[in-house]
């Protein structure tokens, strides 16, 4: 199997790797690729999250990164709609659940605010959000020649953010990838030389730099369930299974909340009647095992800034691996140049012997847009009293002035900590291997956490507790049972699902 490897230079050295309006239809969209003609003047506010610019009035925390992208996105809009401005809100309560449901019943939502999909498709009231699906299959006026704006956008994400109605409630230009980073200079300390392709491998260079008073790795709890099981699910179900019993065509890599529930039903995505979907849990305990203990022991979604963290601890030079996301190369960038090492980062896609029900799938290592920073919501009138049909107009035109691959490609990379989706955006160098698994049709899971945000949190404690040692491989595979039928349930029920 042919492995990849990421490469990312150091300094030090070269390394390896309420009004209601009726919904939009497709003809109330326009299909002329002009610019549109927009008679609202005023203050459009956003919230944008992890790419909110440094403006006026916008305080960051002590140490972020100054950004500018988006204000001069905003700035470019400007100049073509002197009569209106966009204003960048920030706040350190925005984007929990319970700021969305209080804005919103208030009438006091931004006309646009970071949000991701599962939010806004089940877990909020429905109609805080606009069905952006009209929009998307029209022409994007801002993009010469494009005949339909999802030209642009990833497929797999499309697939993964479809609402239960067959809508687009967010705008998505962003991903995570996911890789093993190590430190190559602790490597070559212990004797290893070449970076491991299989579980097994990983598994023994672990033990090689454990007997060398090495600490191998570390690992957050937050996401200990979440990042493991896109691999391992896929990998011991298998394609071939997964499209016979379901039914439904994966080309585009992603399962949708309906292809979950579908799956659930027919068995083949219930843990209650599939032992393949716990079966590698083991492996994964046997590999944390020999990982640092005290990062493990953190309590799901710990606010304590003293507690210990898998990247500051790598990062230090105390671990040498961690698993994580894009956001390290940039965490590492930051570092002074004399705390710099040889950085690596490696996938492991064999992980044959994990459990017998292994079947050899290569699985993605990228989480796509319902997971990241760029991803965008657009008022209803119902939870921003402010949105008039004029106004409406104008909210979705800079929608999508900055939704296009250009302004995608320079927001996304500005931060560094994600990859830009959107086709012809390109990644930074350091990003480019992520770039291309986000266009294969890797199938990659999500099960469950995407159904209820309760089933996240409570399928990643109860990871935590199994790989910790404090409960059984029976109990943990018999809680996971519940949650999965509740989710499964909640999902239905809000839903309307029979």
């Amino acid at each position: 199997m042919k492995k990849k490897i990421l490469t990312v230079i150091s300094a030090a050295a070269i390394a390896l790797g309420g009004l209601s309006f009726a919904a939009p239809t497709m003809a109330s969209v326009s299909r002329s690729a002009a610019k549109p003609s927009l008679s609202y003047k005023g203050t459009i506010t956003m919230y944008a999250q992890a790419y909110t610019p440094d403006v006026k009035g916008v305080y960051l925390s002590p140490g972020s990164q100054k950004l500018y992208a988006f204000e001069q996105a905003a700035q470019a809009f400007e100049k073509l709609y002197p009569g209106i401005h966009i204003q960048f809100v920030n706040s350190n309560t925005y984007g929990s659940t319970q700021w969305y449901v209080t804005e919103a019943a208030a009438g006091l939502l931004p006309d646009i605010s970071w949000v991701q999909s599962f939010l806004a498709n089940s877990t909020l009231p429905k109609g805080v959000y606009t069905n952006l699906s009209p929009y998307f299959a029209q022409p994007n006026p801002f993009i010469p020649g494009n005949k339909k704006w999802t030209n642009i956008m990833n497929p797999r994400v499309l697939e993964m953010t479809k609402a239960p109605d067959g809508g687009q409630y967010v705008l998505n230009g962003d991903g995570v990838g996911t890789a093993f980073y190590y430190n190559i200079n602790l490597f070559k300390k212990a004797g290893i030389t070449k970076v491991p392709t299989t579980w097994a491998q990983l598994v023994n260079d672990s033990r090689i730099l454990k007997a060398h008073g090495i600490d191998p790795g570390a690992f957050s709890s937050s996401l200990l369930y979440d990042w493991f099981q896109r691999i391992f699910d896929t990998y011991a179900i298998g394609q071939k299974k997964l499209d016979s019993l379901l039914a439904i065509d994966h080309s585009v890599g992603m399962l949708s909340s309906l292809d979950q529930i579908k799956g659930y039903e027919q068995g083949v995505l219930n843990p209650a009647k599939n032992p393949a979907l716990t079966a590698w849990w083991p492996a994964v305990k046997d590999l944390l095992s020999l990982w640092n203990q005290s990062i493990l022991e953190v309590p799901i979604n710990n606010t304590n800034p003293a507690a210990p963290s898998s990247e500051n601890y790598f990062l230090a030079q105390k671990v040498a691996m961690v698993y994580d996301g894009t956001w390290l190369p940039a965490m590492f960038r930051n570092l002074p140049k004399k705390q710099q090492f040889p950085l690596g980062a490696f996938y492991i896609n064999n992980l044959a012997g994990t459990s017998k029900y292994a079947t050899g799938r290569v699985t993605s290592q990228s989480v796509v847009g319902p997971y990241a920073a760029f991803q965008y919501g657009v008022a209803t009138q119902r939870a921003d009293h402010s949105m008039t049909s004029a106004k409406l107009k104008a909210v979705i035109a800079w929608l999508q002035f900055f939704g296009t691959s250009k302004w995608d490609g320079k927001i996304v990379n500005e931060l560094g900590s994600f990859v830009p989706t959107f086709r012809g955006a390109k990644a930074l160098p350091a990003d480019a291997t992520y770039a291309e698994d986000f266009n294969k049709s890797y199938l990659s899971l999500s099960l469950f956490e995407t159904l209820t945000p309760q089933a996240q949190t409570q399928t990643n404690a109860l990871f935590q507790e199994y790989v910790t040692g404090h409960i059984s491989f029976q109990s943990a595979v018999s809680q996971y049972d519940q949650i999965a039928a509740q989710a499964v349930q909640q999902y239905k029920i809000k839903n309307k699902i029979s």
